[in-house]
C-alpha cells in the first residue's frame, strides 16, 4: 500500500525501497518529518516533541514545511509569496481536508481570512521509487489575488554539511558537473533565459559524502522548460531547505476570481546505495512515464547530418552524393541540416520563412527524399520555429510579433529575433508552418533548435505592473506548439536542440525523442559531458555524433575509432564530411555502424554503471547492461611510461553464473564473480585508444 493515513494527521508515502512523510502538527502547519528508506509502521510517527520559540527564532522557522509562505515570522526561503488586494501579504492557512485515491494524495490548506486555497499533490510510482510532487493556486474570491512565488514543491533534509550537485557551463561546455558543500546560507541554480540554458540544469542532488554506489543521495527534478530555480538553504536549524520551481525573478501571475494555477510537476527519490542507484531509477522511470509513446519502445535509429558537409552551401545534386555515401556506410536517417529554406544562405536571413528554396531545391524535396527513401533511409530536416530573421518574409510582414520594448532597438542574438509565443497568431502560425511542411513532404525526423535566449519580455502588456507571467505563459504555448505538431503528425522523430544542450529537461521530455546535449562533438570532451549529463538523463535520450578529426571545436585529432566509440556511448549519428573522407575512415565507420546496430538496445535501453571516470581515474570505462548483455567500452586518454594493461571490475552480474567476454579477437568465459570481484584486464595502448568489450552471459 502506497499510502496510509494515521489519525487524520500523519501521511506515509512508500514506494518499494523509500518513505516519505508528512504531519499536520498541533500548531496546525504541514511538516515534513521523514524521506529515506523504506519504514513499515505510521505510528512510529506519534507522540514526537514540539518545537519551541523564542524571541527570535519562532518555531515555523524551525520546521521542514511542505508549503511555506513568506511573511509571519519565516525568514528561510519559502514556496510561496502571495499578496491580496488590501495589501496582506502573507498565507496564513489550515489544512482543511485530504483526499487519498490509489496512489495519489491531495492535501488542501486554505487561508483563515482571503479566498485563497493551495492544494499540494502527492502521486507515488511505487515500482518506480519515484514521489511526483506539485501544487495548485486557486482565488475563490471575488478580487485579484497576486502569486509572486510558487515553486512546485519544497524539501527538508535533516542534518548539516550537505553538498549539492548541479552542472555548470556555456555552449560548447555543457554538463560541468560539480559539487558545492552548503555549510551557510543559501546555493541557488536558476535560469533566466527562457529556456532551461546551458548554465544549469532544473534538477538537485543533494548528499554528504556520498558515493557512485554507496552513501544517501536525495534528488530532485523539475518537468520544465522555462526559467526556473532551485534554492538549497542551509538553515540555522540544522536541516537543509531545498525549493524547485518556475524563478520567481521577474514572475508575477494575476490569479482573478475563479482562476487557478498550477506549477509544473517535480520528481523527487532518495537512494542509500549512491548516485549509480540513483540514475537507474530516473533513467527507468523516464522510459516508462515520460517519454513521447510513438518512439518510447524503439531503438533510435543511426542518422547522417549533412551539415558539416556542405553548411548552408545546401543543394539537390550534392545532397543525393552524400546520402549515397551515408547508406553505404550504414545510416538510417539522412538529414538536412540549415539552408535549406528561403533566401537562407547564413545565418544573418529567412528564419521564419519555412517554404524550401526554389533556388536550391527547383522541384522541391520530393525527388530527394524519394532518392534518400530508395536508399532505405529516412529523411529529416533542421528547424528553428520559435525564431525570425530581420531579413525575412515573416519580420517584414509581422514585426510585432517579437519580443521587444517600446523605444528601444530589438535585441539581436544570432542574428536573430525571439518570436512573442504569448500571441495567439504566433501559435498558430507555427503550428501551421510546421504542419504544413510535414504534410507536404514524407519527412520522418525533424531537428528542432533554438539559438538564442528570450528577453525584452516586458513588452508584451501596456498596463503598468502586468506582463510577468510572460516567461510561464511563453512555456506553456511552446508545449502547445509541439503537442500539437507531434498529433497531427505521430510518427515524425522530433530532436531537441538548443544551440546543444540548452533545453534538456523532463518538460521537454514529453514532446521529444531525444535530446543534443552540445555542439561540442570533440571526443574527448564529450566524455565528461556525457558522464555528467548520464547522472539524470538516459542514454537513448543522448544524440552522439563521430565527426572530422581535428574537430572544430578544439583542433584535437582523435583517431576514427575512438571518436565511433564515444558516440556509440549514445544514440549515434554520423556527422563526417564525407566528401573528404578516407577509404579507411569510411571502412572504419561502416564496421562500427554494423557493431552498433547489433548492440543498440543494449546501450539505449540497458542499465548504465559509471565504471571509471576521467575526473579521478587512470582511464574511462562505461557499462551498459540488459537481459544478461553486457556492453563496455573503455577509453585511454594518454598513455604514460609504456603502460598497456589495465584492469576494470564489473558491475551487477549472476555470481553463480558463467559469462563470455570478448575483447577483439581473444575470447574467454569466467564466473560472474570472477568478472566482479577480480575483474578484466584491458589492453589499451598511447594516447587515445579505446576497446569494445561483449560480455554475455552463457
Amino acid at each position: 500500500m502506497s499510502i496510509q493515513i494515521y489519525n487524520n494527521k500523519t501521511f506515509l508515502l512508500s514506494t518499494e525501497q523509500t518513505s516519505y512523510v508528512v504531519q499536520i502538527d498541533d500548531s496546525g502547519i504541514l511538516s515534513h518529518l521523514y524521506w529515506g528508506r523504506k519504514l513499515p509502521d505510521i505510528e512510529d510517527f506519534t507522540g514526537r516533541i514540539p518545537t519551541r520559540d523564542n524571541s527570535y527564532h519562532a518555531s515555523i522557522d524551525k520546521t521542514m514545511e511542505e508549503c511555506s509562505s513568506f511573511g509571519m515570522m519565516r525568514y528561510k526561503e519559502t514556496s510561496m509569496k502571495v499578496r491580496y488586494a488590501d495589501g496582506t501579504g502573507d498565507f496564513r492557512y489550515r489544512v482543511t481536508g485530504y483526499q487519498a485515491e490509489k496512489d495519489c494524495l491531495r492535501i488542501t490548506l486554505e487561508d483563515a481570512f482571503y479566498p485563497l486555497k493551495v492544494t499540494l499533490y502527492y502521486e507515488v510510482f511505487e515500482q518506480e521509487n519515484i514521489i511526483k510532487r506539485y501544487q495548485k493556486a486557486e482565488n475563490q474570491g471575488d478580487t485579484d489575488i497576486l502569486l509572486e512565488r510558487f515553486y512546485s514543491a519544497e524539501y527538508g533534509i535533516p542534518g548539516t554539511s550537505y553538498e549539492v550537485i548541479n552542472f555548470n557551463g556555456t555552449w560548447g561546455a555543457e554538463f560541468r558537473k560539480y559539487s558545492d558543500k552548503v555549510n551557510a546560507g543559501k546555493k541557488v541554480f536558476e535560469s533566466l533565459r527562457g529556456s532551461t540554458a546551458h548554465v544549469a540544469n532544473p534538477c538537485f542532488i543533494v548528499h554528504n559524502g556520498a558515493r557512485e554506489y554507496e552513501g544517501e543521495v536525495y534528488y530532485g527534478v523539475l518537468e520544465y522548460s522555462g526559467n526556473f530555480k532551485i534554492v538549497a538553504e542551509a538553515t540555522p536549524y540544522e536541516y537543509l531547505n531545498v525549493l524547485i520551481g518556475v524563478s520567481d525573478t521577474d514572475f508575477t501571475w494575476i490569479l482573478k476570481p475563479g482562476e487557478s494555477f498550477a506549477t509544473p510537476a517535480a520528481y523527487c527519490g532518495y537512494s542509500h546505495q549512491g548516485f549509480s542507484d540513483m540514475s537507474h531509477t530516473l533513467h527507468r522511470f523516464c522510459l516508462k512515464e515520460l517519454v513521447p509513446e510513438a518512439f518510447a519502445d524503439k531503438s533510435l535509429k543511426v542518422l547522417y547530418n549533412s551539415w558539416y558537409a556542405t553548411l548552408f552551401d545546401v543543394e539537390f545534386e550534392d545532397q543525393v552524393k552524400l546520402a549515397k555515401r551515408a547508406a553505404g556506410l550504414g545510416a538510417e536517417l539522412f538529414v538536412i541540416d540549415d539552408g535549406w529554406f528561403g533566401e537562407r544562405n547564413s545565418d544573418t536571413s529567412s528564419l521564419g520563412d519555412w517554404q524550401v528554396s526554389k533556388k536550391k531545391f527547383p522541384e522541391g524535396l520530393t525527388p530527394l527524399i524519394d532518392e534518400v527513401n530508395r536508399l532505405n533511409m529516412g529523411f529529416g530536416l533542421w528547424l528553428e520555429p520559435e525564431m525570425v530573421n530581420e531579413d525575412s518574409n515573416l519580420y517584414r510582414e509581422h514585426p510585432d510579433w517579437v519580443y521587444r520594448f517600446p523605444n528601444r532597438p530589438v535585441l539581436k542574438g544570432r542574428n536573430q529575433y525571439a518570436l512573442n509565443l504569448t500571441k495567439e497568431e504566433v501559435v498558430q502560425f507555427m503550428i501551421a508552418s510546421i504542419d504544413n511542411l510535414l504534410t507536404e513532404y514524407k519527412i520522418d525526423y525533424i531537428k528542432w533548435d533554438m539559438n538564442r535566449p528570450v528577453a525584452e519580455t516586458g513588452g508584451t502588456s501596456e498596463v503598468f505592473g502586468e506582463g510577468k507571467e510572460v516567461w510561464v505563459k511563453h512555456t506553456r504555448n511552446l508545449y502547445r506548439v509541439i503537442e500539437e505538431c507531434r498529433k497531427r503528425h505521430p510518427d515524425v522523430e522530433v530532436e531537441a536542440c538548443a544551440s546543444g544542450g540548452g533545453r534538456v529537461d523532463y518538460g521537454a521530455m514529453r514532446f521529444f525523442d531525444e535530446y543534443w546535449p552540445s555542439d561540442n562533438v570533440d571526443p574527448l570532451d564529450r566524455l565528461e559531458i556525457q558522464e555528467s549529463y548520464s547522472y539524470i538523463y538516459p542514454a537513448k535520450y543522448m544524440r552522439a555524433w563521430v565527426t572530422d578529426s581535428p574537430d572544430g571545436f578544439t583542433k584535437r585529432k582523435v583517431p576514427i575509432t575512438f571518436a565511433l566509440h564515444t558516440a556509440m556511448c549514445g544514440a549515434l549519428g554520423i556527422g563526417n564530411n564525407l566528401n573528404t573522407l578516407s577509404l579507411a575512415e569510411a571502412e572504419e565507420i561502416k564496421k562500427q555502424v554494423a557493431i552498433y546496430k547489433r548492440i543498440r538496445d543494449i546501450i539505449q535501453f540497458g542499465r548504465l554503471y559509471r565504471l571509471k571516470s576521467l575526473t579521478k581515474d587512470e582511464f574511462h570505462a562505461v557499462q551498459y547492461q540488459k537481459d544478461g548483455h553486457n556492453i563496455i567500452f573503455a577509453f585511454l586518454i594518454n598513455g604514460r611510461y609504456g603502460k598497456e594493461q589495465y584492469h576494470l571490475k564489473v558491475k551487477d552480474l549472476i555470481p553463480d553464473c558463467r559469462y563470455r567476454v570478448r575483447i577483439n579477437e581473444l575470447e574467454y568465459s569466467k564466473s560472474g564473480a570472477y568478472f566482479m570481484y577480480y575483474g578484466i584486464d584491458v589492453t589499451l595502448k598511447g594516447d587515445y585508444d579505446s576497446q569494445l568489450i561483449e560480455l554475455d552471459r552463457i
